[in-house]
C-alpha cells in the first residue's frame, strides 16, 4: 500500500468487540472511521447511527468500496479467514481479531497474500501493545528479576453453559483454546521470544466436541511456562513472570493497566499503572495505522512469523487434546 496522510477505516462486524474498538477510535490520529458492515444491514445501520459512522454496508459492499483503506475484522473467528482473504484481495489492509484464523494452514495463505500484495496484515492481539506489558518486559530485560525461569498465566471465566451457543459450537470453532487460551500462549511467546522445545497439553472436552478447559506446559530448556484456559470456571487471570531474584505480577494481563515488581522475598519493589481512561484498543489501533501509513505490510511488534508460530503451537495442542472442527480438511 502506498504511503498516505490519513487512513480510512471500516469495521467488519457490529458486535461487542466492534463497540470497544469504535469507542477508542476518537483517540486515533491520522485516521477516519468511514464505514461499518454487518451480515444484517439493519444492524449495521443501527451501529453507524450510534457512532456517527457515515456508511452502513453489506460485506460485499465493504470489499468493493474504493473509499476504504483498512478494515478491522471483529467477527467470530470461524469467519476470519474468508473475510480477511476478501479484504486483502480487494486491496485493503487488515487488522483482524484474534485468533486471526482457525488454523495455521489458513494463516499461511493470508501471510503470503499480504506479502505478495504488500498490504498490511496483523492479528489484533491488543495485549502486546499495552503499556503495562511493555513495562513488565522492560523490567525483565533490565534484569530486575534475574534470569527468567517460570511463566504462569491462566485465563478462565465461568461462562454461560449454553450447548447451542458459540463457545460450545464446533461449527463456529468453539472452545476455550481459541477464545481464551491464545492469550496466555501469546504472552509466553512475548516474554520468552521463542518457540517452546516441548509442548504438553491436556483438556476436558464437552459433549459437543470442543474443549472446556485446557492445561498447557511449555518447556524451553531452563524455562517453563504453565498456562491454562477454561470457559467453565473463574481463575485468577493473572500472569506471573518468575526469575531467580524476583517476579513480576500482571493482574488481568489480557487487558493489563498495571503491573508490579517484587523481589525474591515477595517485597514490592516497584509498580506501574497507565491510568488510561480508554478501553485500551487504541495502542494496537494507532500502531496499525502508523504501519499502514508507512507502507509496511507487517508489524515489528507482532510480525507474521509470531502469529504463525502461535497458530502452529495451537495446532500441536489441538492434536494432543483431539480437537478438530467439522469444517476443517
Amino acid at each position: 500500500m502506498d504511503k498516505k496522510t490519513k487512513i480510512r477505516w471500516a469495521i467488519l462486524g457490529a458486535g461487542r468487540i466492534a463497540n470497544s474498538f469504535t469507542k477508542d477510535f476518537p483517540l486515533m490520529y491520522d485516521a477516519d472511521l468511514v464505514a461499518v458492515a454487518a451480515s444484517d444491514r439493519e444492524r449495521a445501520k443501527k451501529f453507524a447511527t450510534q457512532y456517527n459512522i457515515p456508511q452502513a454496508l453489506s460485506y460485499d459492499e465493504l470489499y468493493a468500496s474504493k473509499e476504504i483503506d483498512a478494515v478491522y475484522i471483529a467477527t467470530t473467528h470461524n469467519f476470519h479467514f474468508e473475510q480477511a482473504l476478501k479484504c486483502l484481495q480487494n486491496g485493503k489492509a487488515v487488522l483482524c481479531e484474534k485468533p486471526v484464523t482457525v488454523n495455521d494452514k489458513e494463516f499461511k495463505v493470508l501471510m503470503e497474500l499480504s506479502k505478495n500484495k504488500k498490504l498490511f496484515f496483523m492479528e489484533a492481539i491488543w495485549t502486546y501493545f499495552l503499556p503495562a506489558i511493555f513495562k513488565a518486559r522492560q523490567w525483565m530485560d533490565e534484569g530486575k528479576i534475574g534470569k527468567l525461569k517460570v511463566i504462569q498465566a491462566d485465563f478462565a471465566f465461568a461462562m454461560e453453559k449454553n450447548l447451542e451457543g458459540r463457545l460450545y459450537n464446533p461449527m463456529l470453532a468453539g472452545g476455550s483454546l481459541l477464545d481464551l487460551g491464545i492469550y496466555p500462549i501469546a504472552l509466553a511467546y512475548y516474554f520468552t521470544n521463542k518457540e517452546p522445545l516441548k509442548i504438553t497439553a491436556t483438556a476436558t472436552m464437552t459433549s459437543t466436541g470442543v474443549d472446556e478447559s485446557v492445561a498447557m506446559n511449555f518447556q524451553y530448556g531452563d524455562v517453563i511456562a504453565l498456562l491454562f484456559s477454561s470457559v467453565i470456571t473463574r481463575m485468577t487471570n493473572v500472569c506471573r513472570i518468575y526469575g531467580e531474584s524476583g517476579y513480576i505480577e500482571i493482574p488481568d494481563f489480557w487487558k493489563a493497566s498495571g503491573c508490579k515488581l517484587y523481589d525474591k522475598d515477595y517485597n514490592l519493589i516497584d509498580s506501574f499503572n497507565d491510568n488510561r481512561e480508554a478501553h485500551g484498543f487504541i495502542y494496537e489501533m494507532q500502531h496499525a495505522n502508523e504501519m499502514i501509513m508507512a507502507g509496511e505490510y507487517e508489524s515489528p511488534v507482532l510480525p507474521h512469523s509470531r502469529s504463525n508460530a502461535i497458530q502452529e503451537t495451537m495446532k500441536e495442542i489441538r492434536n494432543q487434546i483431539g480437537l478438530k472442527y467439522p469444517f476443517e480438511d
